[in-house]
């Protein structure tokens, strides 16, 4: 379900309803007051027209005018005979028929979702892979293109790819450059430009962490009171460290669009071997694996081997292995001495871990001790530090979020809807 967080209009209701009341009737204020209620209709599954018009301030008889125009259009479920003598009757909204696209790829897997254009998931799909990304990349457009014939290829009006980064945009050129690494063979393929000539469609490409901070965003208890809350998301698939920021609910961007990298951080300045000594390579669930290597001679009893992968480490270490603990405990540090940075600096409301960190109290309370050693207590008392508890992939989820918000921001969400329709 859509969090009311979730649809931010960038129209001003205030001008639009001053221009009602004097009279000035554009085409354009006709535009921002359809967007308007298509997005309070999307934000509110139970709403009226009598509701309606005073959350947006509007005339009756022009919400009447523009739910009609939906009903016409297939958007709105015409109302019952009953219905329609009730004054009170709810407005259903109608977008069963129209589709994004939200993918993902990483180092090792990649990721596509289908959803409704009011935010159902029709199905998912994520699969590993250990060739050449090339080879990847040739799956990943034959699935993509299956799942575009299989939803009609009218009807899915959008499409957006999750990517890793550090993922660079020159503004003045439009130049985008890869820097992931170790996997160098992200700049010597097109990603975008492979995908949009399989789809024969526009595609929209974003920084999958700052995705994966919006979702979190979006769904945020902390939130719901609190629009303006600041929020950081730390997620680790393996090696590697990405991380998103979200303030006033936009996503922090900076300059080439590498804020919130904080993977590059330096945490070991004594490494000179490359970047062994990034937070990525401290503080990355991979880390656990290195660290637990480190000492496997040392612990005679433990499970664990030098063939142990991390998913076996977090099996032990739920079972209290020892040597487990210590390696988890040991990127728990690393992971804290980061956020401690992090928490002067940016000093966030909120920092969720993604899911690839132990989903265990034990685990989370080692952060936070290990924070509140590096940091004075009034900040560790009000920055909320958790475990993300979304179900669903927040690479995707935060592609649908944020595909729909550019549709509306760029006022192309009821073109689209009329092309698909005709």
């Amino acid at each position: 379900m859509l969090k009311e967080q979730l649809l931010f209009s960038r129209i001003s209701i205030m001008v639009v309803s001053y221009e009602m009341k004097t009279g000035f009737n554009s085409s354009i204020v006709q535009k921002n007051n359809r967007l308007l209620v298509l997005r309070e209709l999307l934000k509110h599954k139970d709403i009226t027209r009598v509701q309606l018009a005073q959350k947006l301030g509007l005339q009756k008889s022009t919400i009447t005018n523009i739910i009609n125009e939906f009903v016409s259009l297939g958007i709105v479920v015409p109302p019952s005979e009953e219905n329609v003598r009730k004054r009170g009757e709810y407005i259903k909204l109608d977008l069963s028929d129209m589709f994004f696209l939200s993918l993902g790829i990483t180092r090792r897997d990649y990721q596509l979702a289908v959803f409704t254009l009011d935010g159902q998931v029709k199905e998912t799909y994520t699969t590993s892979f250990s060739g050449t990304l090339q080879s990847a990349v040739d799956s990943f457009k034959n699935r993509a293109k299956e799942l575009q014939s299989k939803y009609g290829k009218k009807n899915v009006i959008g499409v957006i790819l999750a990517v890793p980064g550090p993922f660079m945009i020159d503004r003045a050129t439009g130049e985008e450059t890869f820097a992931v690494s170790h996997f160098g063979e992200f700049n010597r393929i097109n990603i975008r430009e492979e995908l949009e000539t399989a789809l024969e469609q526009k595609i929209l490409m974003v920084h999958d962490a700052k995705l994966s901070a919006y979702a979190e965003w979006i769904n945020a208890p902390e939130a719901k009171n609190d629009p303006g809350l600041s929020l950081i998301v730390i997620r680790s698939r393996g090696y590697g460290v990405g991380g998103g920021m979200v303030v006033n609910g936009r996503i922090v961007e900076g300059q080439l669009g590498v804020a919130g990298e904080i993977g590059y951080m330096g945490m070991n300045y004594n490494d000179h071997k490359g970047d062994k000594g990034d937070f990525e390579a401290c503080a990355g669930t991979d880390s656990a694996v290195d660290y637990m290597r480190e000492r496997l001679f040392e612990f005679p009893d433990t499970e664990l081997n030098e063939n142990s992968s991390y998913g076996d480490i977090l099996r032990a270490y739920s079972k209290g292995d020892e040597l487990a603990t210590w390696a988890i405990n040991k990127m728990a540090w690393m992971l804290a001495y980061g956020i401690s940075g992090l928490a002067y600096i940016i000093n966030p409301d909120c920092i969720v871990l993604g899911p690839d960190y132990p989903k265990d109290e034990r685990f989370i309370n080692e952060v936070k001790k290990n924070i509140e050693k590096r940091t004075h207590p009034l900040i560790t008392q009000k920055m909320h530090l958790r475990i993300s508890t979304l179900q669903q992939d927040s690479f995707v989820l935060g592609g649908y979020y944020y595909l729909i918000d550019k549709l509306f921001d760029n006022g192309e969400i009821l073109e689209f809807i009329k092309s698909t329709k005709n």
